[in-house]
C-alpha cells in the first residue's frame, strides 16, 4: 500500500505525543516529502519542541538540511471559523452579517465543540489543498481526542435535524416568529434569561447561517470518509506505563468502532542499550575512598539485572498491546531523549535523533 497522505498521533497526555509527532514530520519531509505537522492542542509544545518561536493558523516553515519541506501551524479555531465563512458564504451580505454578528463571535470562541469541528475543517484544508504529500496531525490527549473524531460525526447530524432547520428559519416563516411574537411567556422567560438584545442577535446569526447549512454538512461528510479512508493512518503514542498503555488500548476500541485504519504503537522512552559492565574492577585508586569505591562497584554490577527487569516489564508492557491491537499492527520502540546525554544539543537535533527509530512514510504504508 502506498505512503499514507494524513497521519494521525493520539495518546494520552505526558507520552511524548507533541516531540513525537515533530520528529516524524521530521523524518518524513528528509525523505523528500512535502510535509505540514498541524497541532489542535493549545500548549504551544509543538513550537517549543521544533525551536521556532509561535506558531499559528498560518504555515511556519521549520528549518531542515534534506530534499523535502516542514511547515508547522497551531490550530487557530476562531480564525478556522471565520476562513470558512469567508469562502462558503452564499453572498458578500451574508458574510458580513454573521461575521458582524456578536452572537456569532461568541459561538466561534466559547461555543462547546465548535474547537473539535473546526480542527477537523483545517485537517481537510491541508489535505486537499496540494500543498502537501502528507499530514501530521499532533491531538490532544486521548480522551479530548475522541471529541475531535466525534466532531464530524455530529456536525452531519445536527444539520440533518428538524431542530436545526426549524431555527434557521426565517423570523416570518415561523421558528424565532416563536420567540419574537409567539409564546409570552416563553418570550418573557428568553428574555429574563438572555436579554431582549441577545435573542435578536442569536435569531440574526442563524438566519445568516442557513447559507452555510448544506456547506457545513458536506464537508462534514467529507471529513468523516476523510477519518476512514486507506490514505489515512492513525498511530497510538503510549509508553511503557499501565496507566498509558491503558488509555492507548481504549482508544484503540474508539478507533476500531469508527473503522478508522490503524498502522501501530509508537513506545516512547524505552528501555536503551546500556554499555557492559566488566566482572571485576582495577584496585581503588589511592585517592579515592574505599568505601565510597566499593559502593560504586556494587552499584555497577548490579546495572545488569535491574537493565533486565525493566526490560522485562517493558516487553510484558508491549505484549499487552499487541494482544490488543489487530494482526497487522506494528509495533516501534523509541528511545527517550532525557537519556541522550550531551545537553548541549538542540531541540530540533534531538528530534533528528528521536527520527532515526520512527518508520518512513513507505513502512507505514506497508504497516496498514
Amino acid at each position: 500500500m502506498s505512503a499514507p497522505r494524513v497521519i494521525i498521533c493520539c495518546g494520552s497526555g505526558g507520552v511524548g505525543k507533541t516531540t513525537t509527532s515533530a520528529a516524524l514530520a521530521i523524518h518524513l519531509a528528509r525523505e523528500g516529502r512535502r510535509v505540514a505537522v498541524l497541532t489542535i492542542d493549545p500548549a504551544m509544545r509543538l513550537a517549543d519542541a521544533l525551536g521556532i518561536g509561535s506558531l499559528g493558523n498560518t504555515a511556519k516553515r521549520v528549518p531542515l538540511d534534506g530534499p523535502g519541506t516542514l511547515d508547522a501551524m497551531m490550530l487557530d479555531a476562531k480564525g478556522t471559523f471565520d476562513e470558512v465563512v469567508a469562502r462558503w458564504a452564499s453572498t458578500t451580505e451574508a458574510r458580513d452579517r454573521i461575521l458582524r454578528n456578536h452572537y456569532y463571535r461568541y459561538t466561534s470562541e466559547r461555543l462547546a465543540g465548535v474547537h473539535e469541528y473546526m480542527a477537523m475543517e483545517r485537517l481537510l484544508q491541508l489535505s486537499t489543498s496540494g500543498a502537501y504529500d502528507v499530514v501530521v496531525l499532533d491531538t490532544p490527549p486521548a480522551r479530548h481526542a475522541i471529541d475531535f473524531l466525534a466532531a464530524p460525526d455530529k456536525m452531519a447530524r445536527l444539520m440533518d435535524e428538524g431542530v436545526m432547520r426549524w431555527l434557521t428559519l426565517p423570523s416570518s416563516s415561523g421558528g424565532w416568529r416563536m420567540i419574537e411574537r409567539g409564546s409570552e411567556v416563553l418570550a418573557k422567560v428568553l428574555q429574563s434569561m438572555l436579554g431582549e438584545e441577545t435573542i435578536g442577535d442569536i435569531a440574526e446569526f442563524f438566519s445568516a447561517f442557513q447559507t452555510l447549512w448544506d456547506g457545513f454538512r458536506e464537508r462534514s461528510v467529507r471529513v468523516q470518509g476523510l477519518l476512514r479512508d486507506p490514505s489515512t493512518t492513525f498511530l497510538l503514542v503510549s509508553t511503557p506505563s499501565p496507566s498509558a498503555r491503558a488509555d492507548a488500548l481504549d482508544f484503540l476500541e474508539v478507533l476500531k468502532k469508527g473503522k478508522m485504519p490503524f498502522a501501530g504503537f509508537l513506545v516512547n522512552r524505552c528501555v536503551p542499550d546500556l554499555a557492559v559492565v566488566p566482572g571485576s574492577f582495577p584496585p581503588c585508586p589511592a585517592d579515592v575512598d574505599p568505601d565510597a569505591y566499593r559502593r560504586l562497584s556494587a552499584e555497577l554490577r548490579a546495572l545488569p539485572g535491574l537493565r533486565a527487569q525493566l526490560l522485562q516489564a517493558q516487553e510484558e508492557a508491549i505484549r499487552a498491546l499487541i494482544a490488543g491491537a489487530p494482526p497487522t499492527a506494528r509495533v516501534w520502540r523509541l528511545p527517550d531523549l532525557e537519556d541522550h546525554g550531551d545537553t548541549r544539543i538542540s531541540e530540533l537535533e534531538r528530534l533528528r535523533i528521536l527520527a532515526r527509530s520512527l518508520p518512513g512514510g513507505d513502512e507505514l504504508g506497508r504497516s496498514r
